[in-house]
């Protein structure tokens, strides 16, 4: 990145970090990343935020049927719609081996910067987290 190159956003993460003093992200990379822990974070495991999280983890023990899809749609638009710097202007979602793919095409602001994020949430995780059916 130059350095005149305006940075709307800033911040850090440790997740996939190999070398110390690489922990800086900023604009896309930081919302990406800060989606990511949304999603994969479940609800009630925040201290002092008990209603943040994804409430997909809970929908993966359900039967795969379009009404279950279509919630597992809304809430992926429910996460993404928490965060003002990112529009959501699309999402799918598909059967992936024991789990789901969730894609979603975003916006992010105010960059205006397209992208597709994927986001495979498995049975076998689901249940390392201590969701069983």
């Amino acid at each position: 990145m130059q350095q005149n190159q305006k940075r709307y956003f800033l911040g850090f993460s440790t997740i996939g970090v190999e070398q110390a003093g690489s922990t800086a992200l900023a604009d896309v990379a930081l919302i990406r990343r800060d989606l990511l822990n949304h999603f994969f974070t479940r609800v009630g495991e925040r201290v002092m935020r008990p209603e943040w999280g994804c409430r997909i983890w809970e929908m993966l023990m359900e039967p795969a049927t379009d009404m279950q899809f279509a919630a597992i749609r809304e809430e992926a638009i429910r996460v993404c719609e928490s965060d003002p710097r990112v529009g959501v202007t699309n999402v799918r979602v598909a059967q992936l081996g024991d789990g789901i793919r969730v894609e979603l095409d975003l916006i992010y602001k105010p960059e205006r910067v397209m992208d597709t994020l994927s986001v495979d949430f498995e049975k076998n995780e689901a249940l390392a987290l201590g969701y069983e059916r």
